[in-house]
């Protein structure tokens, strides 16, 4: 039966044209094939995310390399330092653009991989996307992780020669985090702290970044946890940002309460923590008890709502059980300050306070009449509100409150 259908033009026919199809398609997958082996066998390669400060390094060090002068497949982008405005002076970027290149760096022959993942869907019907992250894969020639070891090693010198090492700020967005362009740290000469909980902070700061060995030698887990807690406008926000220009560590402001929270995507973000970086919980009283978890919001995202991603478990919600793990657990951060913020201190579960996992407590209350005398000192020039200050203390102002009299009297704001 099988001769006959073969002497069927149509059978035939169709029969060759399916192998042809067959072969063309394996030849070409030939190529990538043989280049994936190659590379497994002859090369190292790094991959760099863009949650991560490295990452931004790289795309300075390409915007300088010889490479980005001569493709012909550019991305440009606007990069400014935390205190400088966009103009026609801020500095551009030309980096390659998303695709393959290579090219050679001194006698290092460099692949380079720049890319950006699809969106995900999430929810039953697919509604929102959430944005994939960029994702640079540098592979250089050789075996030996020395090799790509030093290359890290000149972006981030270049890099470190470029910024200056200025404190930066970053927000957690789903279980990575972004940085915030317009961040600009705070100086500890303006915020009006009373004398003796600003040397206590500080102080406490200090002795901590000098302590790492002594930490290490005893096997304590090396991170500094401070608990902001007072009335809103009491300055707990502000000191946060003053310390970290100080110290020149760089801000992670974490949204606990946020959508999309949840106790995985708290993993994440801690363990990406760099060192010598600040963690601000603000309104750490929102943690949900231990056995509980918000549901998955049903509908469409909000323009602001940070989408989840394939992956989640699809609760909402940090527990304060995913909290405590997270601040003196396995996933607690190295070399990290952090400081936790609240206007209800006495909401806070007992369990959160104890040390370990509180070092210090500082009190935001109203403003003193050695507070009010500071910020009248520097904010009033023509000391329009001498006769007011006894005033503003037996009124219980804020320092906020204090600083929106001062500028009304001096007839800027409203």
């Amino acid at each position: 039966m099988l001769p006959s259908l073969m002497q069927n033009q149509f059978f035939g026919g169709g029969l060759v044209l399916m192998l042809a199809g067959a072969v063309m398609a394996l030849l070409r997958q030939v190529p990538d094939h043989l280049l994936k082996w190659i590379k497994g066998r002859f090369t190292v390669s790094v991959m760099i995310v863009d949650r991560d400060p490295l990452f931004e390094w790289a795309r300075l060090w390409l915007d300088a390399h010889p490479y980005s002068k001569r493709t012909r497949n550019l991305m440009c982008s606007l990069h400014r330092e935390a205190d400088e405005e966009f103009s026609e002076f801020s500095k551009m970027l030309f980096a390659p653009s998303y695709g393959r290149h290579f090219f050679r760096h001194g006698r290092k022959l460099v692949w380079l991989d720049y890319n950006k993942d699809k969106p995900t869907n999430s929810g039953s019907e697919g509604i929102g996307k959430s944005q994939g992250p960029e994702t640079m894969t540098i592979t250089v020639l050789g075996t030996n992780q020395k090799i790509l070891r030093e290359l890290m090693a000149e972006i981030a010198t270049f890099a470190s020669r470029e910024e200056n090492r200025k404190a930066r700020g970053y927000i957690s967005t789903g279980g990575w985090w972004r940085r915030l362009y317009t961040y600009q740290s705070r100086k500890i000469e303006t915020v009006d702290l009373p004398a003796l909980d600003q040397e206590r902070i500080v102080g406490a700061i200090e002795r901590f970044l000098a302590a790492r060995t002594a930490y290490s030698q005893r096997g304590i887990p090396y991170h500094l946890n401070l608990l902001f807690e007072g009335k809103p406008g009491t300055g707990k926000t502000s000191l946060a940002s003053a310390l970290c220009g100080h110290f020149g560590l760089h801000l992670h402001l974490l949204n606990i309460a946020g959508p999309g929270m949840n106790d995985q995507r708290l993993v994440e973000l801690m363990m990406s923590l760099p060192r010598r970086s600040m963690l601000l919980m603000e309104d750490v009283d929102a943690v949900l008890p231990s056995d509980t978890q918000r549901p998955k919001r049903k509908g469409p995202p909000s323009n602001t709502e940070v989408v989840q991603g394939d992956g989640d478990d699809g609760s909402e919600g940090i527990t304060l059980s995913g909290l405590l793990n997270c601040m003196d657990g396995i996933t607690a951060p190295d070399g990290a300050v952090i400081v936790m913020t609240t206007n209800h201190p006495e909401l806070i579960d007992e369990r959160l306070l104890r040390p370990g996992r509180v070092d210090m407590r500082i009190a935001f209350e109203s403003a003193t009449r050695e507070q009010i005398a500071k910020m009248c000192a520097r904010l009033d020039p023509n000391r329009k509100l001498n006769g007011d200050v006894d005033w503003m203390v037996n009124q219980g102002f804020t320092t906020a409150q204090v600083q929106a009299e001062i500028m009304r009297a001096n007839g800027i704001g409203l």
